[in-house]
């Protein structure tokens, strides 16, 4: 395999996960952002929580990004540990949609499928349109990288090496491990199964050689939710565990029958002649079995993820659903009224603590036990916020009443977010003072300049609560488009004075992730404002 093989396989991974990526993002601009509202609603009952796992993941192209969701409802106590084990189900069938997108013999289409794309993108001012475009766009490179990926793969064909690989991993064992440790790699199984589809297009693997393989995939995949994971609760952990036994359940039940039947066969009679199509319908046909033989014991399944991370040491039992009393049902008016009492209280934590940090960082002195204690507050408020939430939503509440109670919980979210944020530049003050390396001249210039549109636009947020003035948010969104632009350019200034000696590298890499927490804040910013107004609309 010469050099420019390899640079073919790589620069076609490369356009492959591009594609994926691209095309994700335009089925979810076609959803029009709804998915995340559409999987916290249809997750009651077990069939529609697998058909909305399957839908949303056959979508978006990922079965991760739909456990990484899930990880995120079940930390911000939305969604309970039990009701995602159906949604984990349909998004492991989900994922499996892509090998039949990558199957389809659409060689010759595929440049003109990203042309129009393009075309749609760069030329055409209709939203709708515009995520058509980056379907067709995303599509395309999928298949401009299969080829590309294929052609670099071809002379592996000739290794004798390589194929003695490709014939050990017909051994369980090693099929799984190297199924399991490739896709962990790349991050995603799409782009693995991407890999396995160029070799069989190329000619150089049989479905006899990848049957464990794709076993290994479907573990691998567990991955990317498991890292979400780790920074969130132990119930956004039972999660990522929860997805992680189901694909064990799958590997375990497959490899034994695998080694008793000779499946082989019957995956190549479903496609005779077309590899790339019978490991589509291999993979599709492994997950859909699994799914019918767990479906009635996965309640024991979500039971078991207790015994493995249990609360304080102690096996934890499913809690029952919510009963909402009489009263509660009653008084779904007075309890907005509390919640937005709360959310004021927390949006003045955030505004002093975002003043604080700034203060601190252009005074160089540390604030980080002040905004520790912020977050603290913030945290509580965030978490008896959700909880009160998510028993308003379960009462009878009429359509306005749920829909101001969305509002309310998006701003409840941006606002914890926004606190995060703060911390980070707190820490990164306290990076700077352990370095003894202050920033430069250029830099709290730069800094002041992007703290008092921070400021001004929460004035501006403020007052919009006050009165409901809507008008107001045309000055939070210019101010959003200006510390977007500003973050981008001083960070592009910072580099260069790095580049010159006028900066050190230290204070110079602090600043540059402090932009990246700046231009988030900015973006929480816009979000609560719109929020509220909405709110305000709905009220």
């Amino acid at each position: 395999m010469k050099f420019t093989d390899i640079l073919a396989v790589l620069s076609g991974l490369a356009i492959f996960l591009y594609g994926m990526e691209v095309m994700g993002s335009g089925f979810k601009h076609m959803a029009g952002g709804k998915l995340q509202d559409f999987l916290e609603k249809l997750t009651k009952k077990p069939i529609v929580a697998l058909l909305a796992g399957l839908l949303v993941t056959a979508l978006i192209q990922s079965s991760g990004a739909t456990t990484s969701m899930l990880v995120s409802f079940v930390n911000a106590g939305i969604m309970k540990v039990a009701q995602t084990v159906y949604v984990i189900m349909g998004s492991n069938i989900g994922t499996t949609i892509t090998g039949h997108l990558m199957a389809l013999d659409v060689g010759m289409v595929a440049p003109f499928l990203a042309f129009i794309g393009v075309c749609l993108i760069m030329f055409v001012k209709n939203d709708k349109l515009n995520a058509i475009g980056e379907i067709m766009m995303g599509l395309g490179f999928v298949f401009l990288g299969m080829d590309t990926m294929s052609s670099g793969l071809a002379p592996l064909g000739n290794s004798p090496f390589f194929l003695n690989i490709l014939s050990s991993m017909q051994n369980p064992l090693i099929g799984i491990l190297v199924g399991f440790v490739l896709t962990t790699i790349v991050q995603s199984s799409s782009a693995s199964l991407g890999i396995i589809q160029s070799l069989a297009k190329s000619g150089i693997v049989s479905i006899k050689d990848v049957m464990f393989f794709n076993l290994g995939q479907n573990l691998g995949s567990c991955t990317t939710a498991m890292l979400a994971s780790l920074s969130f609760n132990r119930d956004a952990k039972r999660v990522s565990l929860l997805n992680f036994l189901f694909n064990l359940c799958n590997a375990i039940l497959f490899t034994i029958l695998y080694l008793i039947f000779p499946f082989d066969r019957f995956y190549e009679s479903m496609a005779p002649g077309n590899v790339v199509a019978q490991i589509a319908l291999m993979h599709t046909f492994t997950n859909v079995v699994s799914t019918i033989v767990i479906f009635p014991f996965a309640q024991y399944l979500a039971k078991l993820v207790y015994v493995f991370i249990p609360d304080q040491g102690t096996v934890k039992t499913l809690q029952p659903e919510v009963e909402i009393t009489p009263k509660t049902e009653n008084t779904a008016a007075f309890n907005i009224f509390g919640i937005n009492i709360e959310i004021n209280n927390m949006f003045e934590i955030v505004m002093n603590s975002i003043i604080t940090a700034f203060d601190g960082l252009m005074e160089h002195y540390s604030v980080i036990e002040e905004i520790g204690k912020n977050e603290e507050v913030v945290n509580q408020i965030n978490r008896g916020i959700s909880k009160n939430l998510m028993i308003l939503m379960a009462s009878n509440t009429n359509m306005q009443e749920s829909r101001q109670a969305a509002s309310l919980f998006s701003i409840n979210v941006d606002l914890e977010r926004m606190s995060d944020h703060v911390v980070n530049m707190a820490e990164a003050e306290e990076e700077l003072i352990r370095c003894d390396s202050p920033l430069s001249v250029k830099a709290y210039d730069e800094l002041s300049e992007l703290a008092a549109t921070i400021q001004q636009s929460m004035s501006v947020i403020d007052r919009i609560i006050d009165t409901g003035d809507a008008e107001a948010l045309r000055i939070i969104k210019e101010n959003e488009e200006k510390i977007d632009r500003l973050c981008m350019e001083n960070k592009e200034k910072e580099i260069k004075r790095m580049k010159e000696g006028e900066d050190e590298p230290t204070s110079g890499i602090i600043y540059s992730e402090l932009l990246i927490d700046i231009e988030r804040i900015g973006d929480h910013i816009i979000n609560i404002a719109e929020g509220i107004c909405e709110s305000y609309n709905r009220g």
